[in-house]
């Protein structure tokens, strides 16, 4: 009688498992990886060990089974000192050629760990991340049947401490197998986010009118971009794309409170996580099933692919000038002043390109008193509508590209300030020549450059001719 009410007991709890919505299993599995018992998950922990166990768990639950012979784990070392574990599945597809390509579905579970006393649990940042790549898993095993190509799934460790799992794994692959690989990371707060983001639609052939026809499917609103472009940004996609892997950065956006103490389960959007998992199983059901799925060929400039020909962006300024008297033996004094505007680029080829722009320039200097030239400073001020013209060479890796110019400027004034020089009149025609230094990573550029003024400062006076020279500081963003 009790081996019976037991064995009543087992059943109507697997009847109860398996009867749970998909919404309720997202649920669940962010509610235990963003746990307090989990201590945020710091990768390199036992916590973060728990955290690979329960996603082992879930791929064995499944029916998924180990990429690798010696079972779940990708384990890898960084510095010699701890080991990190990615958990790597497998749902193989069946057609005689296509089954050896690869769709990769990836996340990373760990996350921040313990600061100040605080428990950073990471729901958003990636517990819902690895719940949503859990129950994709579960969808695409059972049409398993009609998968024509192969689909890794994998969970990543060690994103937070500098995409090192994604990295290892990428190292480990033939990625010349590899059709697309997607990251999911922060898709947790749909309704708050207003869409779905998917970074990188350019890297496919036809990707944006592929992801928003299966967009219509589920009625989920997604926002499509081209490529990958934030500086601070970095997801698991880069290690792929700098080896010309076709990637995916999946996100709701950066509404949630991520890398906060405040991002636990409960502020997770359920209906929102459930839609965006359907949605990316259709996505990734698609790319496996369709013979002509391909990638386009085109990567992010971030990760090391062509820029645009054109480039153009604003750009803002610290400038620090100075008047100087080169005939006559004394010099004024330094001071900061700043100019803003817009700046393009017409790249001429890999390695060369022209730069020029517009650009309003408000400097200040001193200049010696006439009355006591070595002791007392006048203050100046123009302000200018400036061009600049320079050609640049560039050359780096991985979407770093340093930056060595020469070119020129010209710069009309639109008003002046001189006090103490009654009569003293100011050409307001200035040109110059000029040489920078700086680097671009993506989009964001950042430049230190010297001007030198060549025609005189002054005209209509037999005072000591001066110029003006000045160093720049400058941040850049292209579209």
């Amino acid at each position: 009688m009790k081996r019976n009410l037991c064995l009543l007991i087992a059943l109507m709890g697997c009847s109860i498992l398996f009867a749970q919505t998909q919404q309720e299993r997202l649920t669940h599995h962010v509610y235990y990886l963003a746990s307090d018992s989990l201590c945020g998950r710091e990768a390199g922990t036992v916590h973060a060990q728990k955290a690979a166990s329960y996603i082992v768990q879930q791929f064995e639950e499944i029916g998924l089974q180990p990429f690798f012979e010696d079972g779940w784990y990708q384990p890898f070392e960084k510095y010699g000192t701890t080991t990190y574990r990615n958990v790597v599945g497998l749902i193989p597809g069946n057609d005689p050629v296509l089954k050896d390509e690869y769709i990769i579905i990836g996340a990373h579970y760990d996350h921040l760990g313990i600061r100040n006393e605080k428990v950073y649990n990471g729901a958003d940042d990636n517990a819902s991340g690895t719940a949503t790549i859990i129950e994709m898993a579960r969808i695409l095993k059972q049409q398993q049947n009609t998968l024509k190509r192969s689909i890794i799934v994998v969970a990543f460790d060690a994103e937070e401490k500098g995409l090192w799992g994604s990295y290892d794994f990428s190292k480990k692959i033939d990625v010349s197998k590899v059709k697309l690989m997607m990251s999911i990371d922060m898709v947790g707060w749909l309704e708050k986010g207003k869409s779905l983001q998917l970074n990188g639609a350019a890297t496919i052939k036809n990707g944006k009118r592929l992801l928003k026809d299966e967009a219509k499917k589920t009625h989920i609103t997604v926002s499509p971009k081209n490529f990958e472009t934030s500086l601070f940004g970095a997801t698991d996609t880069q290690g792929f794309a700098e080896k010309g892997v076709a990637t995916l950065h999946v996100t709701t956006g950066l509404k949630s409170p991520y890398h906060q103490p405040e991002d636990d389960a409960e502020l997770i959007d359920y209906p929102g996580l459930d839609l965006v998992t359907d949605y990316l199983a259709d996505v990734t059901l698609h790319c496996a099933n369709d013979p002509s799925f391909a990638p386009s060929g085109k990567i992010s400039p971030i990760h090391g692919g062509k820029k645009s020909v054109i480039e153009i962006g604003p750009s803002v300024s610290l400038v620090n000038a100075n008047i100087t008297f080169p005939k006559a033996g004394f010099n004024g004094k330094n001071q900061y002043g700043v100019d803003a505007g817009l700046m393009a680029e017409v790249h001429l080829g890999s390695h060369f390109s022209l730069q020029t722009g517009a650009l309003y320039e408000l400097l200040r200097a001193k200049y010696p008193d006439e009355n006591d030239l070595f002791n007392t400073y006048l203050p100046y001020r123009q302000q200018s509508v400036l061009v600049p013209v320079n050609l640049l060479l560039e050359f780096g890796s991985s979407g770093l590209d340093f930056r060595l110019g020469f070119g020129g400027y010209y710069g009309h004034l639109l008003s002046t300030d001189l006090k103490g020089m009654p009569g003293v009149q100011i050409d307001p025609n200035q040109w110059g020549l000029s040489w920078s230094l700086g680097f671009q990573f993506g989009k964001v550029n950042l430049t230190g450059s010297r001007r030198y003024q060549l025609n005189p400062m002054f005209s209509g006076t037999d005072m000591p001719q001066a110029k003006i020279q000045s160093g720049i500081l400058t941040i850049g963003y292209y579209f």
